[in-house]
């Protein structure tokens, strides 16, 4: 048997030792039924469940059913008769031992600080599973040791497996967690004196956050490639730039998840506005790299600064210059630059001398929903304007002749 801290309440005592992220209740109830949903496909497997729970109506059903397997049951709750001792105050569990697999989850609301969420331990098909059976044993009136030795728990520690089980209930709190984030902020708009109009930007907003990562993972395994060619060299600028290229694809991409939990999920900071261009100019070639174009980047001397949302700017700034590379059949030249407008306001253009945009398409490309490509999902430029508005930014078609076209953004200096 093993050491255990001192302590009457040696449940509890596990919880701690095992240092688990704490989990909160819809978990906690997940985790609870898919203990039990084993013995209900199997009825006739005879074992022995052992339970606590502070609110045993809440598990009703799942308690009714089990009446109707071969498992003995042992109610420990509240003041039930089976204790010897009251020492267990808030820890509950959930023990479950047959012949096939054996199972112990014991946690406590109580542990945690934050509401609703609880410390736990959890232990499948282990020689350990006797430690908590003990400790419960020790605490009953009833000799329930035959059990022990009846449903032997495995003699291996498992401990890869365990692992990965407590990985899925931390990912299942999560998932949780980001659900009932979910249906606050739908609550929240439900409340909104325009919600025809939040709700609309939502679903435009979700399909672009898919179109966005769809671009950023190309160019993740695009530079991928690249790098794989220059592995073998030192001190070679093309993998450095790659790199750094799919770290920063990677931040976009992972922004752009992060829209899908929250609908205000700004990180406005002060960034050089020299360095945000020439980011999504290096970000963006790999776009071009089966044509003949040239960059051409003009910036004003003055290394203006802006508060924007890296990330989200970034995403907008690419996906302005991967338009006017698509643009260019096969050759072309495509200008980026920077002026200052009124001494409070920089404009960034990005100009190219592909296809015009017909006259009676200019003023239906920042339409949701409108695109004149064949696999196109018409939500880039609609979103990148709601994006850039999101961070004080405008952007505009300045022009789309036989010579050029040009787009513009406009945002304030710091």
């Amino acid at each position: 048997m093993a050491k255990f801290i001192k302590g009457k309440n040696r449940l509890k005592d596990l919880i701690y030792i095992q240092e688990n992220k704490p989990c909160c209740d819809k978990a906690v109830d997940g985790m609870i039924r898919s203990m039990l949903e084993p013995l209900f496909e199997s009825p006739e497997e005879k074992g022995v469940v052992l339970y606590r729970f502070n609110d045993e109506n809440k598990y009703f059903g799942l308690l009714k059913r089990l009446e109707y397997t071969a498992v003995d049951v042992y109610n420990f709750s509240g003041e039930s008769e089976l204790l010897k001792e009251n020492i267990w105050e808030d820890t509950q569990f959930l023990y479950v031992l047959t012949g096939r697999y054996g199972a112990s989850f014991i946690y406590d609301f109580s542990t945690e600080d934050v509401e609703n969420f609880a410390g736990y331990y959890l232990l499948y098909n282990s020689v350990s599973l006797r430690d908590s059976f003990e400790m419960i044993e020790e605490n009953c009136v009833k000799d329930i040791s035959a059990y022990k030795e009846q449903y032997k728990p495995d003699r291996r520690d498992n401990l890869l497996m365990n692992a990965s089980i407590r990985k899925v209930l931390d990912l299942m709190s999560e998932t949780t967690q980001d659900a009932m984030l979910a249906d606050m902020e739908q609550d929240a708009l439900t409340k909104s004196d325009d919600l025809a109009k939040r709700l609309e930007f939502l679903n435009s907003k979700s399909r672009y956050v898919v179109h966005e990562i769809r671009n950023q993972l190309s160019i993740c395994e695009l530079y991928a490639n690249i790098i794989a060619k220059h592995c073998e060299l030192k001190d070679n600028e093309d993998c450095s730039n790659a790199v750094d290229c799919i770290k920063t694809a990677v931040k976009i991409a992972n922004s752009a998840l992060m829209d899908l939990k929250s609908l205000d999920n700004k990180d406005l900071q002060v960034y050089s506005v020299k360095e945000m261009v020439e980011k999504a100019v290096l970000l963006s070639k790999v776009y071009a790299k089966d044509k003949q174009i040239e960059f051409k980047i003009s910036l004003d001397d003055k290394n203006s600064s802006i508060f924007a949302d890296e990330a989200k700017f970034l995403a907008a700034l690419v996906n302005i210059i991967k338009n006017a590379i698509e643009a260019i059949e096969e050759s072309g030249e495509i200008k980026v630059s920077t002026t200052l407008k009124d001494d409070d306001f920089i404009s960034i253009v990005v100009e190219n001398n592909g296809a015009k945009i017909p006259e009676d398409v200019q003023q239906k490309i920042f339409s949701d929903g409108f695109t004149t490509k064949f696999s196109g999902s018409g939500i880039g430029l609609y979103v990148c304007r709601q994006t850039l508005e999101e961070q004080f930014a405008r952007l505009e078609l300045l022009k789309s002749d036989d010579d050029s076209t040009a787009f513009e953004i406009l945002v304030s200096m710091v």
